[in-house]
């Protein structure tokens, strides 16, 4: 998995998750309650954030180790490569000395078969044990026959021969031990390559990142319901309070309204009471053909049913009503104690 494709394949499940809260976001908005009116920006933007970043680094803590994977497998790659080439050179060094062998024995007119070819194969094996390139042991037999060779000393043939063959000796060391090492680095690939489709991480990572951005959301909407709850019942207290306080305003009202009628009553009653006192004191003059009662008079006689201060604060009636001259009533001055 490249880096890229990582980042293609994140890039999009952030999208989507981002879409999907905002659809939740939406619906929420479309309710009696606005979000944007309760100030919850702070709080929403910081537990997205931090979803986000958690997010990000079970994302990235998996890319990191898939990454790390993927640089071990290119190691290999590369290093199955260098091994390879080391391989193709060595078995064509291989092949080259194995040619100057041939040339060697046909220079020398050595037959296949002779003794002389004979005694080479055995001292080329022995040489081979020794310098690891083979494996096993001499029979008792060859080593009695290498101790003769050794004795009668090697032909000029054979000791061009055992140099040639101690350089294909080396070339072979070189071609086992390259394909040992490519073997690792096959068997190193292939178990990387089986872990990574068994336990799948990236897709796994990428599964928790949304689980964590969906429980984010959730926790969103929370916040935002119990906020708009928490709004709704601070604004019906406070309807509470001023329906509270508009009631106690409309029983003062009420109260000085009743207060009113309670003295434009008895301001009636006193104006009635003055009326009639006047009325019975232009009775008793016409009855008697007495003179014109004096102002003071009458005022003497609506005492018994109207106090001092009552009839001085309906004299404007009582002028009207005895058809006073103003002039009549200048000078007059009632006593507040009688």
């Amino acid at each position: 998995m490249s880096e890229l494709t990582i980042q293609a394949g994140w890039l999009k499940q952030s999208e989507a998750i981002t879409t999907k809260a905002a659809e939740h976001e939406n619906a929420e908005e479309k309710k009696s309650y606005f979000g944007g009116e309760l100030n919850l920006a702070d709080p929403i933007a910081q537990k997205r954030k931090e979803a986000q970043e958690k997010a990000w680094n079970v994302v990235k803590s998996a890319w990191d180790n898939d990454r790390a994977i993927d640089d071990s497998v290119n190691e290999k790659r590369e290093h199955y490569a260098q091994m390879e080439e080391v391989h193709n050179e060595s078995v064509k060094k291989l092949h080259d000395t194995q040619n100057d062998e041939k040339a060697l024995q046909k220079l020398y007119e050595v037959e296949d078969g002779s003794k002389e070819q004979e005694n080479l194969e055995l001292l080329k094996k022995r040489q081979d044990l020794q310098n690891g390139v083979a494996h096993g042991t001499l029979t008792k037999e060859e080593m009695e026959r290498l101790a003769k060779i050794d004795e009668q000393g090697l032909t000029e043939y054979q000791v061009r021969g055992l140099e040639l063959n101690e350089r294909a000796g080396k070339f072979k060391l070189d071609i086992e031990d390259a394909n040992r090492q490519m073997r690792d680095d096959t068997a190193n690939i292939t178990s990387m390559m089986q872990e990574r489709l068994k336990f799948h991480p990236m897709v796994d990572a990428q599964k928790q990142a949304q689980q964590i951005q969906e429980a984010a959301n959730e926790e969103i909407i929370g916040m935002l319901t119990q906020e708009a709850v928490d709004h709704i019942d601070e604004t019906m207290e406070e309807a509470e309070e001023k329906a509270e306080e508009a009631a106690e305003k409309k029983e003062e009202r009420e109260a000085q309204l009743e207060e009113i009628k309670e003295q434009r009553a008895i301001q009636e009653a006193m104006i009635e009471g003055t009326k009639e006192a006047a009325e019975e004191a232009r009775a008793a003059q016409q009855r008697d053909n007495a003179p014109d009662l004096e102002v003071t008079e009458v005022l003497e006689f609506a005492k018994g049913s109207r106090q001092a201060d009552d009839v001085s604060a309906s004299l404007d009636e009582i002028k009207s009503s005895m058809k006073l001259l103003e002039a009549d009533l200048k000078g007059i001055k009632v006593d507040e104690e009688a």
